[in-house]
């Protein structure tokens, strides 16, 4: 299928940073345009299009972002002996612009070749890589199917994920008082020596098998020799299990609160982006027709659970039925990020095999 390696190609050479998309969302819109398929793009940016369905069975969404992590160099997307990477020394952007190929290519096969369906319909969003915002500003009542797949798992073809994390971020920022650190370091509270304080005792990296916590920015002061009055650092935790995660939440504002008072300064906490979770077991629709579309185009099926969020998550906690799919990406979010030519149309494949599965369900 060269079409599919020129779209993606095409794609991944766009710069499409979150707040950035409307480039690669043009294209999108070309593509729909082209296969004959009325397009709308609510207040957000999100790109929807719908296929009327032409039998009975059960209607189907899929959904992928338009958006990547920052790139940090030149995007330059190369096919090299069937796997495609980037030789501009970062990201490629198949995180989730392969996903984008995977579902316009389908529906493009599906309408071409007439094939029978139960309903289809595209959802492509925004700013997904920093909250999950153009799923969660999508308006899911627009959507006349309640089954739902976004393929968006770093992981061989084949993996379900059966379940994704509650998660909590937080911005805590230390007041102390500032003084000349030569001349009168007693008279200072340092808001940095707080906050080191906070983050070694705080419990961070994977906490248990289904927990985990991380600080991953701080800055702080104002010059090498005044005893800094403030500092901030963002921190996240996240856990399969809502209570706990609640439990791990207090205990890191208990934490920090404690920091504050032994230096001597003040600390305010402002929890931040956070989501919800989601758990489906096996024998749910939604999967059970995902392991029948897989087994179908011969792959072996897995299960897991992931670390991470993604669209999926802002679609379950409204109700619907979503899982993510994994996809065949690999090393995501660096420099090494790949994906083969291979995975890219299996996953076309995948997408007819489920939109034929849900056609007989």
């Amino acid at each position: 299928m060269q079409e599919v390696v020129d779209l993606f190609l095409e794609l991944a050479a766009i710069a499409s940073p979150p707040g950035e998309e409307r480039a690669v969302a043009d294209v999108v819109v070309r593509y729909l345009h082209d296969l004959g398929l009325d397009s709308e793009e609510d207040s957000f940016g999100n790109v929807y299009a719908r296929i009327e369905p032409t039998a009975e069975g059960t209607p189907l969404f899929f959904c992928a972002h338009l958006d990547t992590v920052p790139p940090d160099g030149r995007l330059e997307p190369v096919l090299d002996g069937g796997v495609i990477r980037n030789a501009g020394g970062t990201i490629l952007g198949a995180d989730d612009k392969s996903a984008v190929v995977a579902m316009l290519e389908a529906a493009g096969l599906v309408l071409a070749e007439s094939r029978q369906h139960a309903g289809i319909e595209l959802l492509f969003t925004m700013q997904e890589e920093i909250g999950l915002l153009g799923a969660a500003a999508f308006d899911a009542d627009r959507l006349h199917a309640k089954l739902g797949y976004v393929y968006d798992q770093a992981a061989p073809i084949g993996e379900i994920i059966l379940g994704a994390p509650w998660a909590q971020g937080m911005e805590v920022t230390f007041h102390g008082r500032a003084s000349h650190s030569g001349m009168f370091p007693e008279e200072g509270r340092s808001a940095v020596q707080a906050a080191a304080k906070a983050i070694a005792d705080l419990r961070l990296g994977r906490v248990d098998d289904e927990t985990t916590a991380n600080v991953g920015v701080i800055r702080g002061g104002t010059a090498g020799n005044i005893v800094p009055e403030w500092c901030t650092f963002l921190a996240e935790a996240r856990c399969h299990d809502e209570r706990r995660l609640n439990d791990l939440v207090q205990e890191m504002i208990d934490t920090v609160t404690f920091a504050a008072s032994e230096a001597e300064c003040e600390v305010q906490t402002e929890l931040r982006k956070s989501y919800r979770g989601y758990r489906f077991a096996k024998s749910d629709d939604v999967v059970r027709l995902a392991a029948q579309a897989l087994e179908r185009c011969g792959h072996r099926v897995s299960y897991a659970l992931s670390g991470g969020a993604a669209d999926a998550n802002a679609f379950n906690e409204r109700g619907l039925r979503c899982v993510n799919l994994a996809n065949g990406m690999t090393d995501i979010h660096t420099p090494d990020e790949r994906i083969s030519v291979a995975d890219l149309e299996a996953m076309v494949d995948v997408t007819v095999a489920l939109v034929e599965c849900a056609r007989a369900a």
